[in-house]
């Protein structure tokens, strides 16, 4: 895998896990209630849920190389659509249409009743698990090995909500603050669409450019 392929991908999947998504607003939610001290459930708990829904992407994606690479690229563009279709979707959306962090209701505070709480949000998800879906496939190549790539664009996806959910954790008051700023949240919005939009087109002329 080239590293113009893994630095595009990590830079489309910045993008989108920086967004204050469910799992992100439940991140706020512990820490705004429980202090830092839930970062560790907290993250854990969503990096496992992307870490879940990846593997899953993943495995579908092997299955449908190993039948058909022609399928799989059809597979690809479709894929490719959803992704552009998302990413004006965000674009479009009202800044204040959804509630930042709210620190009530929360139903669990032990460590792992916490951690199981973040997978679960996650798994539920279908904004991030349409997001896995439609990304992953884009930066897989029927003619590469399929283990390498899986390896290294489900390790930094991972990562990657790892360290989004992790700055969410431990920086709660001050992400709560800027991401309320309706300017703000309509700038996060419609800079993922940007880079969807333009990662379509850098992806489709790198595909030509590598065949």
């Amino acid at each position: 895998m080239s590293h113009v392929t893994w630095i595009l991908f990590a830079v489309v999947a910045t993008a989108f896990l920086v967004a204050p998504d469910r799992s992100k607003r439940l991140v706020l939610a512990y820490a705004m209630a429980h202090g830092r001290k839930s970062a560790f459930a907290t993250v854990t708990g969503v990096t496992l849920g992307t870490a879940l829904t990846a593997a899953a992407v993943l495995a579908v994606s092997f299955a449908v190389i190993s039948i058909s690479p022609s399928a799989f690229s059809v597979l690809q563009w479709i894929a490719l659509g959803c992704l552009v279709l998302f990413g004006l979707g965000l674009s479009r959306a009202p800044a204040g249409s959804e509630p930042v962090a709210d620190n009530d209701n929360l139903p669990e505070e032990k460590p792992l009743r916490v951690i199981s709480h973040c997978v679960a949000s996650e798994l539920r998800d279908p904004r991030s698990a349409l997001l896995i879906a439609a990304l992953l496939p884009q930066f897989l190549s029927p003619a590469s090995p399929f283990l390498p790539q899986a390896a290294i664009l489900g390790g930094l996806l991972v990562f990657l909500s790892a360290t989004t959910s992790l700055v969410y954790a431990m920086m709660a008051d001050k992400v709560r603050k800027t991401i309320r700023k309706h300017v703000v949240r309509r700038t996060i919005n419609r800079s993922g669409g940007t880079v969807l939009i333009a990662a379509k087109a850098v992806t489709a002329g790198y595909r030509k450019i590598a065949a």
